[in-house]
């Protein structure tokens, strides 16, 4: 899988041209981003992923805010869809990127696509992150971030009781964890939506790790060299706050809705969170997206991506109505 072609076609699947070419170049961008993580960096991929979902840049307006982080204010951006209800749903969303990149703004217009189509509001959360700020940081963030916002749901506009947790790659991690460490004696999210999740420290314990060691978009180096710029040490890697394979007490996962995308090298391991939640209890729904890379969710001005972008925005739209009507039967 060293060439293009290389990429497009592994495990009975193949890239779609359009996909593969925009991984192509995006790839050369990440494999940087992966090994050098640096201020500088992450400003360069701004603006190449607000380029992929430019045609959805007016789909919400967007407000700046700041939310409670573990260690003092974070920046956040609430996104609000035209004619969306003031006792609306809320989507608390952290942005993948290994823990080391991403931001508000390179996924700030597939938070617009995911509010417009899901008819709720989101509010993306700008945790801290790796290097200069090592595990637990974001994971504590992100817990802090999800209890403000419970906290502010009258002033965000939306009904404290149809706020669901999500994110993509590490922000799917982050997601899953923050629902687990809330306390029994607090409001936890309606779900759980992991787009793609990275579950597992051990990225190559895996078959698809080494299906899609080359990609398309993540590499397998690419995942290992992130993961270790957050959590370095053995002890932190073995966390089950970060390797949530390891994490206890699954059953307090709300109804959760996990996708992964078929040519992924972290494909796997979020199947096999999925199989951990079905075996505590938990009202879970898994999907595998053939013919899709990791990041399809960014990459929405090709129709491939973006079709496998509103099937997960079903499942969000799900989780929320589930919440909205008592007893309803979440997703299976």
């Amino acid at each position: 899988m060293s060439s293009l072609s290389g990429r497009r076609r592994a495990d009975g699947q193949r890239l779609p041209l359009t996909t593969a070419a925009l991984c192509t170049s995006s790839t050369v961008l990440l494999n940087f981003a992966a090994k050098y993580p640096t201020p500088l960096v992450r400003r360069l991929l701004h603006p190449v992923f607000g380029l992929v979902g430019v045609p959805y840049a007016k789909d919400a307006t967007a407000r700046d805010l700041q939310v409670d982080g573990g260690d003092g204010p974070l920046p956040a951006r609430l996104y609000e869809p035209e004619g969306v209800e003031e006792d609306a749903g809320l989507l608390v969303f952290f942005h993948g990127g290994g823990f080391v990149v991403g931001g508000l703004d390179t996924h700030g217009n597939t938070c617009r696509f995911t509010a417009k189509r899901a008819g709720c509001k989101v509010l993306a959360v700008g945790y801290r992150k790796g290097p200069e700020h090592r595990f637990p940081a974001a994971h504590d963030d992100c817990l802090a971030a999800f209890r403000w916002a419970v906290r502010h749901a009258s002033e965000l506009g939306v009904d404290p009781s149809r706020i669901v947790v999500g994110g993509d790659s590490a922000g799917g991690n982050l997601a899953a964890a923050t629902a687990l460490a809330l306390t029994p004696d607090e409001p936890g999210p309606a779900g759980a939506w992991l787009i793609y999740p990275l579950v597992d420290t051990d990225v190559t314990a895996y078959p698809s790790a080494e299906l899609f060691a080359k990609g398309p978009l993540l590499t397998r180096q690419n995942a290992l060299d992130m993961v270790h710029h957050y959590a370095p040490s053995g002890d932190a890697l073995l966390d089950p706050r970060i390797s949530l394979v390891r994490a206890e007490g699954l059953e307090r996962m709300p109804r959760t809705y996990i996708v992964t995308a078929g040519m992924d090298p972290i494909r796997d391991q979020g199947e096999r969170f999925g199989e951990q939640l079905r075996e505590a209890g938990v009202e879970v729904e898994v999907e595998r997206l053939e013919n899709q890379p990791h990041g399809f969710d960014l990459l929405l001005v090709d129709p491939h991506a973006r079709q496998g972008t509103e099937r997960t925005i079903d499942a969000l739209r799900g989780l929320l109505d589930a919440a909205r009507v008592p007893g309803a039967v979440g997703v299976a």
